[in-house]
């Protein structure tokens, strides 16, 4: 987890950093009638050659902000929000953007098991509301971020689970090219089923975490530089995960830019990273690397950002062999390894969009059970995205996912995701989704095996 941290701070750079869908949302799907909402959808989308209506480009998924839906799982860790685009409810000076996102779904592997296959029908319910105060200026805000996702099984309620996003940014620009951005907040979620952190207990495993974040960052004519730090403190609720687990990580990145075209900038960065476990004290640990790639201008076809860099991470104690029957890791040897990371997107026509965000990069479990002594494990694979808008209310959207993931006591695992869907918009505030999704996973420990199908209709309310 800590190796996510500092892929995020080396994207500070851009200012704007575009959302995306996780490789891995929950499953949401249909109700006993099934017909009832394919009837509406399809009524819905022939209505639009009957009543078309212009100059809705953007969906609502674009936006990032229905991510509790059918298209998401929860944040697995904080990054810079930012305010939705649209008009919103003016409040005095307080502009507001609340939202509402429903999905009825269905799986076939609901524990993502090789044996013993359960189906389920899962419900969602996602309240949220942002609110954006001007500080002196549209220059300089306040942004108040809160969203929450209530997750309901109807024959596996051990699955249930209740999520939430808090948080609150400041953001300050000044003429001159400097930025500065602080945020802290709270984040609940849980280790997806499927996932390579899932215990596979019978309940699902949860967590919050507490962190602050911090940038600050110059651009002029001809070079730049940002300075990003960040702090979490994660704690697990359940499944007796808090000792194996709970944690604190600081992570700190400086990053040099300089134009090579005036579309083009080179990068250049370090960073350091500090890894503190609250009684698995093993897997103490401290990390510095450097990186270089490149950064190409928004606005064009071909925008966004790709980086690669050598790590070098240091555990505090020698690895020691835990007692039989012990919660904790043994720790592990010092690892250095290549580390990738892009966010990059590309619109051929005004009416296709294509993402691609290659990664690599290495995560810490923190736990025995599965994984006897494991410590690390390298996560290598890339995440493509599409968006066809066929009208101007109805659009097809796909994805495909790829990752591979390398423990150190062997076992390997190979997970293929490959999702698509249709989506319509009624009015400028209303959107629909239907999807299909399929998900593999190969490996060589046999437990670890699966492949999934889930159909999910989700309904999206944004003001």
């Amino acid at each position: 987890m800590f190796r996510e941290v500092n892929m995020v701070v080396r994207l500070f750079g851009l200012r704007r950093q575009k959302t995306r869908e996780a490789f891995y949302p929950p499953l949401a799907t249909m109700g006993k009638k099934k017909w009832l909402p394919v009837l509406v959808l399809i009524f819905l989308f022939l209505s639009d050659f009957i009543l078309p209506v212009r100059g809705w480009a953007q969906s609502f998924s674009d936006t990032g902000n229905f991510y509790f839906t059918g298209a998401h799982i929860p944040f697995r860790r904080p990054i810079f929000q930012e305010f939705m685009t649209g008009p919103g409810v003016q409040a005095g000076p307080v502009r507001l953007h609340p939202s509402l996102g429903v999905a009825q779904g269905y799986t076939d592997n609901v524990f993502r098991t090789k044996t013993d296959r359960r189906s389920d029908y899962l419900t969602t319910i996602a309240p949220g509301l942002q609110a954006l105060l001007p500080l002196g200026s549209k220059q300089h805000s306040l942004l108040l971020n809160y969203r929450a996702g209530q997750f309901l099984y109807k024959n596996f309620s051990e699955n249930n689970a209740f999520t939430q996003d808090a948080q609150g940014h400041v953001s300050l620009n000044f003429p001159s090219g400097l930025t500065m951005d602080l945020q802290g907040g709270r984040l609940d979620g849980f280790d997806q089923r499927g996932s390579a952190l899932d215990i596979q207990t019978r309940d699902i495993t949860r967590w919050r975490i507490m962190s602050l974040m911090s940038r600050i960052g110059y651009s002029g004519p001809r070079a730049g530089i940002s300075l990003s730090s960040s702090y979490q403190d994660w704690h697990y609720k359940n499944n007796d995960q808090a000792p194996r687990r709970d944690r604190k990580s600081a992570n700190a990145a400086l990053t040099l830019s300089a134009n090579v075209t005036p579309s083009t900038s080179a990068l250049l960065g370090f960073n350091i990273g500090n890894h503190t476990y609250d009684t698995n004290k093993q897997l103490d640990s401290f990390s510095y690397g450097v990186f270089s790639g490149f950064r190409l201008a928004e606005g064009r076809r071909l925008s966004g950002e790709f980086s690669i860099g050598y790590t070098i991470l240091n555990f505090d104690r020698a690895p020691v062999e835990q007692p039989p029957g012990s919660d904790l890791s043994d720790g592990g040897d010092q690892q250095k390894f290549i580390s990738i990371q892009g966010n990059l997107f590309w619109n051929p026509t005004s009416r296709l969009s294509i993402s691609a965000s290659p990664f690599r990069r290495i995560r810490q479990a923190g736990f025995q059970s599965g994984f006897a002594g494991t410590s690390t494990f390298l996560e290598t694979g890339i995440l493509i995205s599409g968006r066809q808008t066929i009208t101007d209310r109805t659009a097809l959207r796909g994805q495909f996912g790829w990752i591979q993931s390398d423990f150190d006591e062997g076992r390997k695992d190979n997970q293929f995701r490959w999702r698509m869907g249709l989506e319509y918009r009624t009015m400028k505030w209303l959107g629909f989704r239907l999807d299909y999704v399929f998900d593999k996973r190969n490996s060589n420990e046999d437990f670890a095996t699966f492949y999934s199908n889930s159909a999910i209709l989700s309904v999206e309310v944004l003001l």
